[in-house]
């Protein structure tokens, strides 16, 4: 356990120092991204870009390939929700199918529920890490080859996988829960001054927008691609 955290340290220094080197100070770039996530096709090719594994942050271009990645992305995601979704669908209808009374109709969705609910969470383990597999192959065979991305999962190991996903969304909310309070104890007493400290208020949530979603997303993205190359490492 405590080699698995380590592991995770290491890849959460090496995800901060490539978001940082990458955005810090690029500001340009910084506020481009930000509108992409607006327009997310374009978030998504830029996602696609880190996925491929470069040591820096790549840079913003190609725009019109940017977009049509994203989409691919996009589907690619929307199957992958689909699936579960769809299984659910069934199970509950053969539970509903299965039940003769009250209680035994409660029973089947509850076991219903609990069979979706742990399918759902097996299937985006695999499509996180069949995203980071499309966009290194471009090939939509391979996006679905369910037993190559199972078996690279567990190569990284199935334990070691789910507790560097948690330990990332602990970091993620820690953070930006951090961000949320600060910005909202200054906006607060910034709200105190008359119609202009209102407006600097407004302006600065804003600003801290524009700096977490660029930062946060690319933080992310490069943190799933260490743990998808963490098997060659």
């Amino acid at each position: 356990m405590t080699v698995i955290v380590m592991e995770c340290g290491k890849m959460l220094g090496d995800s901060y120092g490539y978001t940082r080197d990458g955005l810090w100070g690029n500001w340009g770039k910084w506020v481009l991204l930000f509108i992409s996530m607006i327009i997310f096709p374009l978030w998504g090719g830029f996602q696609w870009k880190i996925y491929k594994g470069e040591s820096q942050l790549p840079s913003l271009e190609g725009w019109v390939e940017m977009f049509v990645n994203g989409i691919k992305l996009i589907i690619v995601g929307f199957v992958y929700g689909l699936i579960p979704f769809i299984v659910s669908m069934v199970v509950g209808g053969a539970g509903d199918l299965a039940s003769g009374g009250s209680d035994a109709a409660s029973a089947a969705m509850l076991v219903g529920m609990i069979i979706s609910l742990i399918i759902s969470f097996l299937f985006s383990l695999i499509a996180m890490m069949a995203l980071i597999r499309f966009a290194r192959t471009n090939s939509f065979g391979e996006a679905f080859n369910f037993s190559a991305i199972v078996a690279h999962i567990g190569k990284i190991g199935w334990l070691n996988y789910i507790l560097a996903l948690i330990i990332l969304w602990i970091v993620l909310l820690v953070a930006v829960m951090l961000f949320i309070i600060v910005v909202g104890i200054i906006s607060v007493a910034l709200a105190l001054i008359p119609v202009v400290g209102r407006i600097i208020a407004l302006i600065l949530i804003a600003i801290v927008a524009i700096l977490i979603g660029p930062f946060v997303g690319v933080f992310e993205a490069r943190y799933l691609t260490t743990i998808y190359d963490s098997v060659e490492a």
